[in-house]
């Protein structure tokens, strides 16, 4: 404010002309901006191990993969088909399939004639192909598969029945229906998923606490310095008059989930068949662009953890590996920002708990990938979706880049979270759904900074959630 700096007793000349035209309540206020502020402490817990690499193998199949997800799932799927349908036959295996109506338990696939394919990326430079933002289509099919057999489905005109582009590969579902043996399809009349699991009771908050998201922040963009820096200057408290001050102290955390840095892509689509010399000049700008945009980020990340704590995600635009999940950020990355105990590496996904609320998010891959391959009403509905089926990434890794886990799916949701989010998104969204059980969840679509200059906050104490913009 104007009046900082003038400590007490000091001899101000001419301040009843200075004064003139202020309000005076607006004066009083000021004024007391001079008491400090102490920004409350809460606990940060990384659940690290979940989707840590540790021994990296890259010649495993996927089917292990596909096996765990069906295996961690189907217990509470067969649970919730046998209260909701508790005279029906549920068929234990999908290569004996009782006769007359009963229950089918397995993954769902969904064929699909526009899916790229590799041989079609393959022979892309030497043949235009058609690109596309989605490949869903009326001609679109399902089929259900266990370990055993594979079977396809028709769904009948039901109300309780999703639409076949509603849904995506990799899902775990009981259907019920019955199978027509001449044609060896499954009439479908009604579904069950795994439903929202249980959720771990946080205790009460007295106070207003928030966490903030923020993503895309695209650090190396021009067009968004500005509106970096007022974000920068709102989160650690060095904007605005006192009310804003004390906001600014009850964020008492902030997620930076992905997309933090722009980086030079290669100019030619051709890099592959570049020439030696051209080859090295084009890795040696690209090398220069990644360093400076991580310096500048560095810079960016110092600021905020002289205040508050902060985790920080990789995304997919960002130094990391391609497929999920992205490892944490070497610290050494970071070498101004590293310094601090209150910057935290995670991974992408993240799973966290801050002040007793379990955190739980990605950098944005999922719910982009799950649009190019369904349809939703919303983009908040792609994230719902997630939740309602236990999976974080149902599409990975028919559609979805992702590592070949032999042992476990950690992609599974066993823990209902409190606050659930994707980031880097066109907009912000959000929504509570509330749980059969009286699970309540904040669903947060994060936007993307560098095309929004918007960031989310979640009171932790109520879970209401509100968007703040910054412009010129």
């Amino acid at each position: 404010g104007p009046f900082w700096g003038i400590g007490a007793g000091a001899k101000v000349v001419g301040i009843e002309v200075m004064l003139q035209g202020i309000d005076q309540s607006a004066l009083d206020l000021e004024l007391k901006s001079f008491k400090q502020i102490v920004r409350p402490s809460v606990k940060l817990e990384l659940n690290k191990p979940r989707f840590e690499i540790k021994d990296k193998k890259f010649v495993n199949q996927y089917a292990s993969l596909y096996f765990n997800r069906l295996m961690g799932t189907v217990r509470v799927v067969k649970a919730r088909a046998m209260k909701k349908w508790p005279d029906t036959q549920i068929a234990s295996k999908l290569i004996v399939v009782p006769k007359g109506k009963c229950v089918l338990i397995g993954t769902i696939f969904k064929e699909m004639k526009l899916r790229p394919n590799v041989l079609e990326e393959f022979t892309q430079l030497r043949f235009k192909t058609e690109e596309r933002d989605t490949y869903f289509s009326s001609d679109d099919r399902l089929v259900i598969e266990d370990s055993h057999a594979r079977i396809p489905m028709k769904f009948l005109s039901r109300a309780s029945l999703p639409s076949v582009n509603e849904l995506v590969s990799g899902v775990i579902a009981g259907v019920l229906g019955e199978h027509e043996p001449k044609s060896g399809v499954f009439q479908v009349e009604d579904i069950v998923f795994a439903g929202i699991p249980e959720q771990k009771k946080a205790a009460a908050l007295e106070e207003d606490q928030y966490v903030a998201l923020v993503s895309g922040l695209h650090i190396g963009d021009p067009s968004v310095e500005v509106q970096v820096q007022m974000m920068v200057d709102f989160l650690t408290g060095m904007s605005g008059g006192a009310k804003e001050h004390e906001r600014a102290a009850k964020i008492v955390q902030v997620v930076v989930a992905g997309n933090s840095v722009q980086i030079e892509e290669e100019e030619d689509a051709n890099y592959a068949h570049f020439t030696t010399k051209n080859r090295s000049e084009n890795d040696r700008q690209v090398n220069e662009s990644i360093a400076t945009a991580l310096q500048d980020l560095d810079i960016v990340l110092t600021s905020l953890t002289s205040s508050v704590n902060v985790v920080l995600m990789p995304g997919e635009s960002d130094p990391s590996n391609f497929t999920l999940p992205q490892q944490r950020f070497p610290k050494f990355m970071f070498q101004a920002a590293g310094s601090f105990s209150t910057l935290h590496f995670a991974t992408n996904p993240c799973d966290a708990s801050v002040a007793g609320r379990q955190l739980l998010g990605t950098s944005g891959q999922n719910v982009d990938d799950m649009a190019k391959y369904s349809v939703a009403k919303s983009p908040i509905e792609y994230l719902e979706r997630t939740l309602q089926w236990r999976h974080i990434a149902p599409t990975a890794p028919d559609t979805l880049g992702c590592y070949a886990f032999m042992n476990s799916d950690p992609f599974l949701i066993e823990d209902c979270p409190h606050i659930y989010f994707a980031a880097n998104q066109k907009a912000f969204g959000t929504k509570l759904v509330e749980g059969e059980n009286g699970q309540r969840v904040r669903l947060v679509l994060v936007p993307d900074f560098s095309k929004t200059c918007t960031i989310a906050l979640v009171n932790l104490r109520t879970l209401e959630c509100e968007e703040v913009k910054f412009s010129i």
